[in-house]
Formats: structure tokens, C-alpha cells, sequence
């Protein structure tokens, strides 16, 4: 089940993806997937981590886990849309606040990414061909 929090009008493109999580489930799950999409995938343990990932480099979404360790994923997306206010947040789990980001029911089904990723690359599409 998605649940969109955005707008999805908005000019974005999706090549560039930073999936942070620390489950190998997810990242194996998740990682053939996105790369099956034409996506680079970098991988973060950590939202502290993918923060400073972030500040360095170019993402045009990043997908984080909401169970995480230490810094919390809703902490992780205000600094995310702080630094990078442009760049797609996806939560995987049940956010249990408000966020500028789209949120994936656990557990995850691979074919809903598949189908999200494949919906942001025609929006991206579409938006630039208008």
C-alpha cells in the first residue's frame, strides 16, 4: 500500500538512489530491483551516514527504513529536506508522524518499488518533455 505525501507534479528525476537500512533482507530485496529499473544504488546502514552521503553527493530519491538504529528515520528525512529539499524521501514502515515523504507499508512488497520507481521515471518523463 503506497501512500503519497507529496506532490507529484513536482520535477524530479530518478537515477540516483540512496537505500539506508541495516536489515540484508531489504537490501537484497531491494538492491536487485532498483538496479533491474536502470537505477545507481548506493547503500547506508545508518541515517546519520546517509546524511553526510546526501551533502556530498547528488540522489535524486533516497529510500530509509523506518526501524533504524540511533539517529530515527523521522530525525533523518527533516535533515534530508533540510539539506536537500528536492530529493524524494521514501519511508519504508508505518511513519507514525507527518512527513514530506512517501511511506511503503512493511513488509514491502518488491513489485509495489518496481511499479513506484517506474511511475517517478514517467513523471520525470512526461514533466520534461512538457
Amino acid at each position: 500500500m503506497l501512500s503519497w505525501h507529496w506532490n507529484c507534479s513536482l520535477l524530479f528525476t530518478v537515477s540516483d538512489i540512496l537505500l539506508c537500512t541495516h536489515n540484508p533482507l531489504l537490501i537484497k530485496g531491494l538492491y536487485g530491483i532498483l538496479r533491474d529499473e536502470g537505477c545507481t544504488v548506493d547503500i547506508s546502514d545508518h541515517p546519520a551516514h546517509a546524511v553526510q552521503q546526501i551533502m556530498k553527493n547528488s540522489y535524486g530519491a533516497v529510500i530509509i527504513d523506518s526501524q533504524t538504529c540511533g539517529m530515527t528515520a523521522e530525525d533523518a528525512v527533516k535533515v534530508i529536506k533540510t539539506v536537500a529539499p528536492d530529493i524524494r524521501v521514501i519511508l519504508l514502515g508505518y511513519p507514525e508522524y507527518e512527513t514530506d515523504a512517501m511511506s511503503i507499508k512493511v513488509p514491502v512488497d518488491l513489485e509495489t518499488v518496481r511499479s513506484l520507481i517506474h511511475g517517478m521515471r514517467q513523471l520525470s518523463t512526461i514533466s520534461h518533455n512538457s
